[in-house]
């Protein structure tokens, strides 16, 4: 079994950071993953609902919440997203300048 997930691994190591350069150079969601996204955000919001107390969040009439309680999942999510999308942006980055200062290192030809 050990050997399944290290397969498992190795190839997400291949597919994720190809699947995230796409999405991040066309800023939309790959087809694979359109259909998880409503879900994923529900289950975060929910999420970032019990870590402000509220506990039933998903089958609370959210017109019966004042708008800041509101507002503060929604700018936890977002806060949260903006968190991660940085991550992502220096994950890439630093990948990038690794593979460009590798790709300098190349043996230098004496010419004399």
């Amino acid at each position: 079994m050990a050997a399944d997930s290290t397969n498992s691994l190795m190839t997400l190591e291949h597919v994720l950071p190809d699947l995230m350069s796409k999405t991040a150079a066309t800023g939309l969601v790959p087809r694979e993953l359109q259909a998880y996204v409503a879900p994923a955000l529900e289950e975060f919001r929910n999420e970032m609902a019990s870590e402000l107390g509220m506990d039933d969040y998903a089958h609370i009439d959210k017109g019966e919440l004042p708008s800041r309680l509101n507002g503060k999942v929604g700018g936890g999510m977002t806060k949260k997203m903006v968190s991660f999308a940085e991550a992502v942006l220096a994950w890439n980055y630093k990948n990038r300048t690794l593979l460009n200062e590798a790709g300098d290192k190349q043996p230098e030809m004496i010419t004399e």
